[in-house]
């Protein structure tokens, strides 16, 4: 297993003895693309034998509760793991999903509207959002309509990235669409709340710490896996 992953889990989930002295905390995951093999140049992808090791790990240890990150509306999970995906790869439906459907594990994908309205090579297409939304195990939130840094933005383009991605999920699944991820974990307080005021409920960063119950759902913390952790 990746040292980096297994400095996570052992953090998280150590022995009785240390156990006592953990800081507990939910931690979301943060993977992109995951390919068949490994691409040592590629920092983004992970290849499918390290993630199915991740998953078989999580799922062997009695001690990890996995969580859809949709549970973090409704209720504040102390403890435990949830599984994202930034981007919206087309191997997130090909080869991440299956493994996961095996498993049984709840995962959540942020996807670029504008890559899935032009279609864009090795990006997720209208139809694989269709079959994956429809999905129980999966839920599906806004990367922004162009992976813009949302900080950068004027007025009109901030609400374009921000509240047009939402209505055009909305309209493509035929479902609230609850959940953002800031492109670069770029975002600022006038961000924040054109997040709140476009009607999303929860807002991931790439902030690397755990999430206390009192955490500000709109900037949710979240752990980047790297394809350099050997």
């Amino acid at each position: 297993m990746k040292l980096f992953l297994r400095s996570i889990i052992t953090h998280l989930y150590s022995s009785a003895i240390l156990k006592k002295n953990r800081k507990n905390g939910l931690r979301v995951l943060m993977y992109h693309s995951i390919k068949k093999e490994d691409s040592p140049d590629d920092i983004w992808s992970l290849d499918l034998h390290s993630f199915s090791e991740h998953l078989s790990y999580f799922c062997g240890n009695e001690n990890i509760n996995l969580y859809s990150c949709t549970d973090l509306i409704s209720k504040r999970p102390k403890d435990g793991i949830m599984i994202t995906f930034d981007d919206g790869y087309r191997n997130n439906f090909e080869i991440a999903a299956p493994i996961l459907f095996k498993f049984k594990i709840p995962f959540s994908i942020f996807v670029i509207t504008d890559f899935i309205r032009q279609a864009r090579k090795n990006y997720i297409n209208e139809s694989m959002l269709k079959e994956l939304g429809s999905h129980p195990l999966v839920s599906i939130g806004s990367h922004s309509q162009s992976h813009a840094r949302l900080t950068k933005c004027n007025r009109k383009e901030l609400a374009n990235e921000i509240s047009g991605s939402k209505s055009y999920l909305e309209d493509l699944l035929g479902k609230e669409i609850d959940m953002f991820s800031y492109p670069h974990g770029d975002f600022n307080t006038v961000v924040r709340s054109e997040v709140l005021k476009s009607g999303y409920k929860l807002g991931f960063t790439s902030h690397y710490d755990i999430n206390q119950p009192n955490q500000d759902k709109l900037t949710l913390n979240r752990n980047e896996i790297w394809n350099t952790d050997d």
